[in-house]
């Protein structure tokens, strides 16, 4: 029998797209939004802990250094789990971490949290592109990547003005903490307005087991490399 041809399917709406764009921007925002959270308080990071300027910018250093490092695996993760799920995940791991940083009695206590939050910032590029694309109509697509790229920026305007005033009105450790709560309420909303924006995970093939196993033989290669020419 002849299988009856299917109708095609209707374009997203204004509203759908303005949606995914919104969450996604927003996402993108709190991903802005965390990289500057702690420089923002360096100055009574300084005083709490007693530590130079140059182990501060560690912080930023790991933060950045384990992202850049991630993002790679971020992106192998996005085609096979689908963005939404990864997106979210790095998301959470990213506020966490951050609310953590507000509870430690350390300065060391940082390091570790700030390269698990590097991790969780790794996903939003791959993640949130993918989302966009697959999403978002055609001939919206560019208001969409613009729309993303402008949140970012906000996310960085945002992050010392919300710091700092906050740590004037009660303390650093309390401006950290609801630093990390605004990302958790940023999944939430994902999860809440964004349930329909999950990809099915793509079914990995022999062949791309192998082009991953290249990929991955080459980059331990040139890392070892790097090390012993060091």
């Amino acid at each position: 029998m002849t299988a009856l041809p299917t109708a095609p399917s209707s374009p997203p709406s204004l509203g759908r797209d303005i949606r995914v764009m919104g969450l996604v921007g927003a996402a993108h925002w709190a991903s802005h939004f965390f990289h500057l959270v702690l420089p923002s308080v360096f100055l009574l990071l300084k005083d709490e802990f007693g530590v130079s300027y140059a182990a501060l910018g560690l912080l930023t250093t790991v933060l950045y250094g384990s992202s850049g490092i991630a993002q790679t695996a971020a992106g192998f993760l996005v085609d096979r789990f689908g963005a939404r799920r990864i997106l979210l995940s790095g998301l959470t791991l990213l506020s966490v971490a951050t609310l953590a940083c507000g509870l430690v009695a350390s300065y060391w206590m940082l390091l570790p949290l700030s390269i698990l939050a590097g991790i969780g910032n790794s996903v939003f590029h791959p993640a949130d592109l993918s989302i966009l694309t697959a999403k978002v109509s055609t001939h919206r697509l560019g208001r969409g990547y613009a729309t993303h790229a402008l949140c970012g920026n906000l996310g960085w305007a945002a992050a010392p003005i919300f710091m700092i005033g906050i740590a004037q009105a009660w303390d650093w450790r309390v401006a950290v903490i609801c630093a990390g709560l605004i990302g958790l309420a940023i999944v939430a909303a994902f999860m809440i307005w964004g349930a329909d924006l999950a990809d099915e995970p793509t079914t990995t093939t022999d062949h791309d087991q192998v082009g991953m196993g290249k990929l991955s033989e080459n980059i331990a290669m040139l890392f070892f490399s790097a090390i012993f020419s060091s």
